[in-house]
């Protein structure tokens, strides 16, 4: 009896342990497939910075069937899918990533980009009026930015002037904020505030654009620095000599 009961004991002991080691492997299980989730989307991304469309579907179609409900597979599909061309499915997995994590900033951030590229500023403001309310995301001042560049193109000037100048708040090297606050204020003929806010976005901006270029010679021109003007006008023929703003700046009167 001493030995059957104590054979009971060590069947029972070997069962916990057996019992024991399931429940370690589970969780190593779900950590190990949690860790591949997040290989292959940055994989993925690696790919879709490079162009490489098709390669990155390889690796989020691995990421897809492991966990469906992921919001950075489903965020990360949506912009490939977008720059590919395949509009519908690209709605369809940046709202499968914000349905799946409704706090996802940067979902939101970029499906609202999506949107203001399709024309839908409406739906773009209304998702990136969601991310500037996330007050730990780290892109916010970037995000009050497009706001305000949407509130522009609905020709709600005075929502985003208030808008680009919280941008500014929480960023000083904000530089497309200051570009159209500049190009507002020189739309109101406020001519010197538009000097002052250029010569910040000068300071701030890496690289020129051919608007920025175009603006610059528009204040140079209405603040009589025939120097700064002709040193725009040279470098927007060189650099973008096809845009739509070197023949506007063409077609511009001569100055008096």
């Amino acid at each position: 009896m001493y030995i059957r009961g104590g054979a009971q004991i060590l069947v029972l002991a070997a069962l916990v342990a057996v019992t024991g080691c399931v429940t370690t492997t589970e969780g190593g299980f779900k950590a190990d497939r949690k860790e591949e989730v997040a290989r292959r989307v940055d994989a993925a991304t690696q790919y879709l910075e490079k162009g490489n469309t098709e390669q990155a579907i390889v690796h989020l179609r691995r990421a897809l069937e492991i966990d469906p409900r992921s919001a950075p597979v489903n965020e990360t599909l949506a912009r490939v899918f977008a720059q590919s061309g395949e509009y519908e499915l690209a709605d369809q997995h940046f709202r499968a990533a914000i349905e799946a994590e409704p706090g996802f900033s940067r979902a939101r951030n970029n499906y609202a980009a999506f949107l203001y590229g399709r024309g839908d500023i409406d739906g773009a403001i209304a998702q990136l009026e969601k991310v500037v309310a996330d007050t730990l995301y780290e892109k916010r001042a970037d995000a009050f930015s497009n706001l305000g560049k949407a509130y522009l193109r609905k020709g709600e000037t005075a929502k985003a002037e208030e808008v680009f100048d919280r941008a500014l708040k929480m960023d000083r090297r904000q530089a497309p904020a200051m570009l159209e606050l500049a190009d507002i204020n020189m739309q109101r003929d406020q001519v010197a505030e538009a000097a002052r806010v250029y010569a910040l976005y000068r300071k701030a901006s890496a690289r020129p654009s051919s608007r920025s270029l175009l603006l610059g010679i528009r204040i140079a021109r209405a603040t009589g620095d025939r120097d700064a003007e002709a040193s725009y006008a040279l470098q927007l023929k060189g650099l973008f000599p096809d845009s739509e703003e070197y023949r506007s700046y063409q077609a511009m009167p001569p100055a008096r």
